[in-house]
């Protein structure tokens, strides 16, 4: 009887600790074969676990690093005072409008280690406040805009410099483009080298002195490209406006108490504005646009040095709140272990900035001449955002990663159940010597403590090393170095997760395996065999059949675009949320079943033949209790690699076509007028020699547009049109277009066909149309099913004969006099000055504005229809947002330039505009165009209409004659089939179109073959071979679009590269994902080579008994050899086999679960076309993965078996 106290049971354990550990070590080496077992499973669950811990850690650096790489600046320190005002106090306020001063502070912040660089800045207003959500202060803080300049470039001159993109991607305060003053500091040290990182061709950054010597300027490449200027042009005067007041609604600002003008900004926000203007300025540089981040300091601004400023002009500037200090702190100081981590730095930095290192006090620091410091940090703000976004993706990755650690635990307890069978009998034996139940347990569980904690321990290790590889996946599979250090940090609570569930489900399992073998009796723990449990088989059919509803399901609705087989909603998520979980699991079980029996069904197919007939008898059915749970390993491991190697290879097919379909072709470019296509081709070629690329071949299409209504008179449609040779252009994919056959469909086109999208297939009631989600099904019955529907096309040209001479004196002044007196007028604003007015968000229709000066005025979001513009001055009015349908508008171009140049007609509903006037080469955005069509598409190619609004013809139709000739094209064309995206356009826009190819859009414009087409946007291929230059050059590519861009008739270029490097690390869904998708992959394959190989030697060691019964009844060597190969391979081929199967089950129920993700993850990043995700089977990794198991396979089996074969009959069948 034990009297030992608790405590001295303690002390005794601790005492004896390092002998025990030691005796533990020796005893698992001695059984290293079986703690093999355990140590795979271990390290694999280890390394799953651990990567998905700390892949969250090395993505949230991964993010931060990348997101406050788009900045210069990391903080903005302003003056904790306000400007006291022009009649205010300065004496009794700590604010100042020296600029020395702020300089001599800038070089105190600069003597901070935390603090690389610093310089005075000339841009938004103070802001003041902390955070951004709630904080008013964050956005009304007004920005230095640029307003017009004057140059001999007249793209330059009549440039309006609004700035919608800014508007798009930040809050809706920023009109213009920005203007930054830069200060000494920003031309050496830190941020002298950030701004140099983004120069174009070759030119560095320039020295402050070089900035006052040359008066430089320096543009982003978005201004210089689309206006055509280069480096070492002149620009004779900037005009840039400074805020004087700021308004937030409801208040307002009284124009009359503004000495400038009021422009009037997104979110209710108003500036009074005034301007200065600098002169003799010479670009010295561009620079390649930054990613839209951060909008604290605003985006991609024009730059200067606030030195060539006079004095005068600078204490305008720091009067009006506009100076700041801009800080760049010393990022290699900054932990990105953690978001939070970073965000204890910089709230430290903050503090002791304001308050003073280590202080305690509320009272803030005084530096030089007395002045206070305000700290806002843009990069816990660009942290606040991302932790957001990172918790979505951390989601979906954590679910994705649900089946590999499953399988990682799978095959730790599987290894621990193959290492404790090995210990059985010894458990038996010891208990016959008078061991206790206690000290067998212990021993055993010491044994299993030293093997899992190294295997955990190398686990871990490995997982750190690779959650960079991970992060550095740019598709499946393929990997690139990442450009930031990475260094991943597990807390200790993370680490103390994965050892409790590795190290602690391996003691827990030992423990309640041990105490089974002390339970039994000592005759049953000395066999060999021991007993089995049955199974639960009905359990594992109703998994598996509930897993295949979820199959059936996704592919009917992969297939057929249908809702499936289940119509509740509820009931259709539950089952494709956790069917393929069940599908995996209950698939695996029964598969596993199936495979133990492969010997059986192998030796039917081939038992007669030589290699096995002498052998034959003594087949068995299966491998017994070990080798069936082999074989549900091996499922498990090839089905998972199967899942990750489809839906990775998927994923990284999804960006390829993303990039191709946002893109179009090679290049995607936009001119500001309609040119054909030689032209076209020349800008290009004249480029690639200019930069003396080796490229031989270039072609080019364009993408016309044609109102197209049907015979019945029943829809109007918009034609989108497929010119001759646009499958040598443009990058089609099957998923793009019916059928498989892209060749067959272009050729359909050519020849008189037709495609359409859904709802232009509704519309058209065309076949097998269904419109989801109103419950309106069209479902025509034809007799023959694969004849072609025919669709009859009409296309309309109309054509105003009057009966003046000529439609000069159709619209002079006298001749339409009567509109003026007859017209039903609400308003009356004609012959006024409303330079700079305020008109915006007002009921204006029917209003006379003819001859009126609108320079600058605001009608942004106004009613103005059947309005009259007639000779109306409208120089940088903002027409954005407005209605003017059936207006009339009277701007000729007299030599002088386009009337309507810097208007801004974005949004603006333009349907049904007349008169005269040139849209070429204005803001038109997402305006629809006078025809109807949308002027991101086709441009307003076809300018304001003919025909005048009814209104008019009844009142003009009474003082002279007017006849309408109209002139009507018929065509019948043959239904291809339903497309759903032309490359480089919007998807979106695409379910409402029909394509057409170029001969039925000639006939339907009455064009003759030999007129050439021309277009304002052109899709061009450039290559050499069938390689095109993307593939072969991305850094050429690159910088061809740069000198593409820098043609003055070109307003914009996209190319291939950058789109994919856009998307190229999502995996089709977000970033990171394709490294997840890589990892899955590797643990399974190395997990199905690890059972095969680690696992079957233990398996087969157990047999060596038989084995040598086999010897000893007369078998030779070489025929047990050949029985074990052959029942082993038996039951391996048929897991593998009946894996992969299961496999592109779970990929394929899996499909929906990653569609839905993808496609919120797609529009949450800007894709204009979001892909479908069609699976694709990389049959060549299957097959390596497939053909590595079978070599460790015969390798495991072949080395195992000779070496029992070796062993001494008379001690095998001993049992010693």
């Amino acid at each position: 009887m034990n009297d030992k106290t608790r405590f001295q049971r303690l002390k005794d354990g601790v005492l004896d600790l390092p002998s025990n550990t030691r005796m533990a070590a020796e005893s698992a080496w001695r059984g290293r074969e079986r703690g093999l077992a355990i140590i795979a499973g271990v390290f694999l669950a280890s390394l799953v676990i651990t990567t998905v811990l700390a892949y969250g850690n090395g993505l949230s650096q991964t993010f931060l690093q990348f997101s406050i790489e788009n900045d210069v600046y990391d903080a903005k320190v302003e003056q904790l005072s306000p400007p006291p005002g022009p009649d205010g106090d300065f004496a009794n306020s700590t604010f100042t409008n020296d600029t020395s001063l702020l300089v001599e502070v800038c070089e105190e912040l600069s003597l901070k280690e935390e603090i690389a660089d610093c310089t005075l800045t000339f841009g938004r207003q103070a802001i003041r406040q902390s955070g951004v959500f709630g904080n008013i202060e964050a956005f009304d803080a007004g920005y230095l805009s640029i307003e017009s300049a004057s140059s001999n470039n007249s793209l330059l001159e009549n440039e309006s410099f609004d700035f919608p993109e800014a508007d798009a991607n930040g809050p809706p305060v920023f009109t213009k483009r920005m203007l930054r003053l830069l200060g000494p500091g920003a031309f050496d040290g830190e941020l002298a080298e950030r701004h140099n990182k983004q120069m174009l061709n070759d030119i560095p950054w320039p020295s402050h002195q070089d900035m006052i010597d040359n008066r430089s300027v320096i543009l982003p490449a978005s201004i210089a490209g689309p206006l055509g200027i280069q480096v070492n042009d002149t620009i004779d005067s900037l005009e840039f406006g400074y805020v004087l007041d700021t308004a937030v609604d409801p208040e307002k600002i009284d124009r009359s108490q503004c000495p400038g003008f009021v422009e009037r900004t997104g979110g209710g926000l108003q500036h009074c504005r005034l301007t200065l203007t600098v002169e003799n300025l010479n670009v010295s540089g561009i620079y390649d646009d930054w990613q839209f981040g951060n909008p604290t300091f605003g985006f991609n601004p024009v730059f200067m040095t606030w030195s060539i400023l006079d004095n005068e002009s600078l204490t305008t500037l720091m009067d009006s709140d506009h100076g700041y200090l801009g800080i760049a702190v010393e990022r290699s100081l900054l932990p990105t272990s953690s978001t939070s981590d970073a965000e204890d730095w910089l709230t430290r930095l903050s503090q002791s900035t304001m308050y003073g290192e280590g202080s305690l006090s509320s009272e803030p620091m005084n530096y030089t001449g007395g002045i206070q410091l305000f700290w806002y940090d843009t990069i816990s703000g660009t942290i606040t955002f991302l932790e957001i976004f990172l918790g979505l993706i951390q989601t979906f990755d954590y679910i994705l990663m649900i089946p590999i650690i499953i399988l990682s635990l799978a095959i730790l307890v599987y290894g621990l159940v193959l290492s404790l069978e090995q210990r059985r009998r010894e458990i038996a034996i010891h208990r016959t010597i008078g061991g206790s139940a206690g000290q067998l347990q212990s021993m055993v569980l010491r044994e299993v403590l030293v093997m899992s904690s190294v295997a955990w321990f190398l686990g871990f290790i490995f997982a750190l090393q690779a959650v960079r590889l991970v992060l550095a996946a740019v598709g499946f599979m393929e990997f690139e170095e990442l450009e930031f250090d990475i260094s991943v940090k597990l807390g200790l609570t993370s680490i103390l997760f994965t050892a409790i569930c590795t190290i602690g489900a391996a003691l827990l399992f030992g423990n309640s395996r041990t105490k089974d073998f002390l339970e039994l009796e000592i005759d049953e723990g000395v066999r060999k065999i021991p007993t089995r449990k049955k199974p639960k088989t009905a359990l594992h059919v109703i998994m598996f059949l509930i897993g295949l509803i979820a199959v059936i399901e996704a592919w009917i609705e992969d297939s057929t675009g249908e809702s499936g087989l289940i119509e509740n909603f509820f009931i259709d998520g539950l089952i494709g949320l956790f069917g393929p979980f069940l599908l995996w699991i209950g698939g695996a079980l029964i598969f596993g079943r199936i495979a133990s029996l492969g010997p059986r069904f192998f030796s039917l197919m081939f038992g007669w033949t030589p290699l096995l007939k002498d052998i034959r008898r003594g087949l068995k059915t299966g491998g017994g209790e070990g080798i069936g749970r082999l074989a549900t390993i091996m499922v498990l491991t090839l089905s998972i690699v199967t899942l990750a190697a489809v839906q990775g290879a998927t994923g990284t097919l999804v960006d390829e076509r993303t990039a191709d379909a946002n893109t179009g072709s090679v290049l995607s470019i936009q001119f500001n007028e309609s040119i054909n296509s030689t032209q076209a081709e020349l800008i290009v070629q004249t480029a690639i020699q200019d930069l003396g690329l080796d490229v031989s071949t270039v072609h080019s299409t364009a993408v016309p547009t044609v109102a197209v209504s049907t015979t019945d008179g029943s829809s109007t449609i918009e034609a989108w049109v497929v010119l001759d040779g646009n499958e040598n252009v443009l990058l089609w994919s099957a998923q793009s277009v019916p059928g498989d056959d892209i060749q067959n469909v272009v050729d359909g086109w050519a020849n008189g066909g037709f495609t359409a999208g859904e709802s232009a297939s509704f519309k058209l009631r065309l076949p097998d149309t269904v419109r989801r989600g109103l419950g309106d099904t069209f479902e025509p019955t034809f007799e023959d099913k694969n004849t072609s529907e025919q669709v009859g096309f009409i296309s309309s040209s109309i054509r105003l004969n009057i009966s003046s001479p000529d439609l000069d004196d159709f619209m002079s002044e006298e001749a339409l006099a009567p509109i003026f007196e007859e017209y039903p007028w609400r308003g009356d604003m004609s012959l006024l000055d409303l330079t700079g007015a305020d008109l915006s968000d007002r009921d204006l229709r029917r209003t006379n504005f003819s001859q009126s000066v609108l320079s600058g005025a605001d009608f942004s979001g106004s009613d103005l229809q059947r309005s009259v513009f007639f000779y109306t001055g409208f120089n940088g009015a903002n027409l954005s947002g407005t209605d003017l349908t059936e207006t009339i508008v009277i701007a000729p171009d007299f030599g002088f330039g386009n009337p309507l140049m810097g208007v801004n007609f974005s949004g603006a509903d333009m349907t049904g505009m007349f008169g005269i006037a040139n849209l070429s080469g204005l803001e038109l955005g997402d305006a629809i165009c006078p025809d109807g069509s949308a002027a991101n598409v086709t441009g307003c190619e076809s300018g304001l209409i003919m025909m005048p609004p009814p209104q008019v013809m009844d009142i003009l139709s009474e003082q002279t004659t007017i006849s309408i000739e109209q002139s009507e094209f018929n065509v019948e064309l043959n239904h291809l089939g339903r497309h759903r995206y032309l490359p480089g356009l919007p998807s979106a826009e695409a379910e409402d179109k029909i394509i057409i190819g170029e001969s039925t859009y000639r006939l339907l414009t009455d064009m003759d073959s030999n007129s050439t087409i021309t277009s304002t946007q052109w899709y061009v291929w450039v290559g050499s071979g069938n390689e095109h230059l993307a593939d072969t050059n991305e850094d050429a590519l690159t910088n061809l679009r740069v000198q593409i861009e820098s043609n003055e008739s070109v307003t914009g270029v996209s190319d291939l590269t950058s789109a994919r490097e856009a998307v190229e690390r999502n995996g089709g869904l977000i970033f990171g994902t394709p490294g997840l998708l890589s990892l899955q992959f590797v643990v399974a394959a190395i997990g199905s080579v690890a059972s095969s190989f680690v696992f079957l030697s233990l398996v087969l060691s157990q047999r060596k008994k038989e084995m040598a019964i086999l010897q000893a009844i007369g078998a030779s060597p070489r025929q047990v050899m050949r029985l074990v190969l052959f029942e082993i391979l038996a039951i391996v081929i048929a897991s593998m086999l009946l894996g992969l199967v299961l496999g592109a089950g779970v990929a394929q129920s899996f499909n929906g679960f990653f569609s839905i993700f993808g496609f919120i993850f797609q529009i949450f990043g800007g894709a204009s076309t979001v892909i479908e995700r069609e699976l694709i089977w990389p049959w060549i990794d299957l097959a390596m993965v497939s053909i590595a198991v079978l070599v460790a396979v015969v390798l495991a089996l072949t080395l195992t078996t000779a070496k029992a074969l070796r062993s001494d009959l008379a001690i095998v069948l001993k049992g010693e």
